[in-house]
């Protein structure tokens, strides 16, 4: 992918209602760049110089246990801005790192500063974004209490994965990621031999199908129903 156009910009969620001037200043100033599957786009506790959307694929932003164990918050996708700090200027509290290959686009920083004090609509579109991750934080907050089931937890996040990423297929809902047990340890935060056991249990109760990578919601709606329990 080259340079894309305000068309292809306009398409994306985040810049919806965005004046045309204001999204060719940021076309002008932009970059493509791609990233291969498990590249690291940014590191915690470092400073980046550029705001980053991502134009194709998917990055999960996550962090560090003290004891070196991986924890997910999040897996974004299409359109989705990664920073987590922008105009404080403080260093990322999280990694950032291409769960497939990835296109982003990056803007530096300093221009999108300036064009946010032009724009009203860029400034209101990030309050946005952050006002949606604080929701999925608490969402997710409240689904990893230490008294909720391993099958629900992972029910809990499936049923999310679905509803950002899923396609629709004979067998139900896929989501269209590489899920790899280790990963789903990571996004749900318990050991991955009790990912491996729920994941049993969730197709025992045939609510998932699970195969090369893939996740199958075979009952989407019961999925809620079930992590709801």
């Amino acid at each position: 992918m080259g340079q894309i156009t305000i068309r292809e910009l306009e398409k994306l969620d985040f810049f919806e209602g965005i004046p045309q001037d204001i999204l060719q200043n940021l076309l002008n100033e932009s970059t493509v760049a791609s990233y291969k599957k498990k590249e690291v786009i940014f590191h915690s506790r470092t400073r980046t110089e550029f705001v980053y959307f991502v134009l194709s694929g998917e990055v999960m932003l996550y962090n560090l246990t003290k004891h070196g164990n991986r924890k997910v918050i999040f897996i974004l996708g299409k359109g989705r801005l990664l920073n987590q700090s922008i105009v404080s200027k403080k260093p990322n509290a999280l990694f950032g790192e291409a769960v497939c290959p990835v296109q982003a686009l990056k803007i530096p920083e300093g221009v999108f500063l300036r064009l946010m004090e032009q724009c009203h609509e860029l400034t209101y579109s990030i309050l946005r974004e952050y006002e949606r991750n604080l929701w999925r934080m608490g969402h997710q907050l409240k689904n990893t209490t230490g008294n909720m089931q391993t099958e629900r937890k992972i029910a809990a996040k499936l049923w999310k994965l679905g509803r950002d990423f899923g396609v629709e297929t004979e067998e139900g809902v896929m989501v269209d990621i590489d899920l790899t047990i280790t990963l789903m340890a990571d996004l749900v935060g318990v050991p991955r031999e009790n990912v491996s056991r729920a994941c049993k249990v969730l197709t025992d109760r045939g609510l998932i199908h699970y195969s090369s990578k893939r996740f199958i919601l075979t009952d989407f709606d019961g999925f809620a129903d079930f992590y709801k329990m």
